[in-house]
């Protein structure tokens, strides 16, 4: 608990009327005015004292909850005890989020008594929102100090994308392990893992030479060609944005791109998400419909998603997808913004397949569109392109 004491106008001006009727009562003799100088100083002296004495108060910070998706609701729990059995308290003060001070409705406890105060946390930024500490203030009698004392302790928030309802991309052609492009609308399969074997496992998906090298019968895991990979590119340059809304346009685009890395991976789809300046390359793999693994790394995309910003680094003036070290793009989503050429996108979405450009977009003149053989939707929310997603591309 840290203590700050800050003397008002009023205690500035009464310690200096007080010094300086004392300092002329006692160079002049006068009593009456050395009276007047000691009363008022005394004042003061009680003001700072009042604020020195501890305040039976026991404060307890939480937040509800500690992640939230962005939009959501989140709020401070600042849980207030009056330890005292026969003074009774009047609680006020703030409550710091994200380097910003919100005032608390002031509150009293009976003695005895407690209570709970709710500070609601916004959430329109993504990222990691620090909340707290509680600050009390306290103010003396006549308020001439006021004091700011730190209580309770402190938290984060983790404001993450939001996670809107999507469908998978398109079925059909995607590339095998070869790199080679597969136009197998149905049926094949793709190894693309192997795992141990378990009892009831199909003794035909036996890997053998994966099973002689490990010593252990290794399954192979496959995944049908007319699966389609996806990959999603994030412009994250802030000039791809209109100016005065580029905040807002960057966070329905990354709504966007979380959107459709949880929507393939619950489906079993592999999908892999770049951002344009190479600062983010998360995948998360195939599998079957609903299964962890997926799951999983699909919630490592959108913790890492939580933490991207734009960047106003000056980029390549040829736009270019992060290869990894595998095949090209089967199927393409481009999420960017209004001000983004798209010219350079089109080009970086040679070799794919099917290519879908998802345009934040304040004002947008046509919602759907096309560009060459790029499927262009507008939108300003990410409610909007996801709906443009489903009804243009992945049917």
């Amino acid at each position: 608990m840290s203590r700050r004491l800050r003397p008002t106008g009023r205690g500035i001006a009464l310690t200096a009327v007080g010094a300086l009727a004392l300092g002329l009562g006692l160079v002049a003799r006068y009593p009456g005015l050395v009276a007047l100088g000691a009363a008022a100083l005394g004042l003061v002296v009680v003001a700072v004292v009042s604020l020195l004495l501890p305040v039976p108060l026991d404060v307890t910070h939480r937040l509800v909850p500690g992640r939230v998706a962005r939009l959501g609701s989140a709020a401070a729990h600042i849980a207030l005890r009056n330890a005292s059995p026969w003074l009774s308290v009047r609680v006020a003060g703030t409550d710091n989020v994200g380097g910003r001070d919100i005032a608390m409705a002031p509150t009293r406890l009976a003695p005895r008594d407690s209570g709970v105060v709710e500070v609601p946390v916004p959430t329109e930024r993504r990222g990691l929102l620090p909340v707290g500490p509680f600050v009390l203030e306290r103010r003396s009698p006549a308020d001439l100090v006021r004091s700011r004392e730190r209580r309770g302790g402190s938290s984060t928030l983790q404001v993450t994308p939001r996670l809107i309802v999507a469908s998978g991309p398109p079925t059909g052609r995607r590339r095998g392990h070869s790199g080679a492009q597969e136009r197998v609308e149905h049926g094949g399969t793709d190894l693309v893992g192997l795992r141990e074997y378990v009892p009831g496992d199909d003794l035909r998906r036996v890997h053998w030479a994966s099973s002689a090298r490990h010593g252990i019968p290794m399954v192979r895991e496959d995944a049908d060609p007319a699966e389609p990979h996806l990959t999603v590119l994030l412009d994250d340059r802030a000039s791809a944005y209109r100016p005065g809304t580029a905040g807002d346009g960057f966070e329905e685009a990354v709504d966007v791109a979380a959107s459709l890395v949880h929507a393939c991976a619950s489906g079993g789809v592999p999908v892999r998400c770049v951002t344009l300046s190479g600062s983010l390359d998360v995948a998360a793999p195939a599998g079957v419909p609903g299964s962890d693994e997926p799951l999983r790394a699909a919630a490592h995309a959108v913790d890492r998603l939580t933490l991207v910003a734009t960047t106003d680094r000056p980029l390549a003036g040829t736009v270019t997808v992060p290869s990894g070290g595998g095949p090209g793009p089967d199927v393409l989503a481009v999420v960017t913004g209004a001000a983004a050429p798209v010219p350079p996108l089109l080009l970086a979405a040679r070799g794919a397949d099917t290519v879908a450009l998802l345009v934040v977009d304040p004002a947008p003149l046509r919602s759907l569109g096309a560009a060459d053989a790029a499927t262009v939707v507008r939108g300003p929310r990410a409610e909007d392109l996801l709906r443009g997603w489903d009804l243009a591309v992945a049917p």
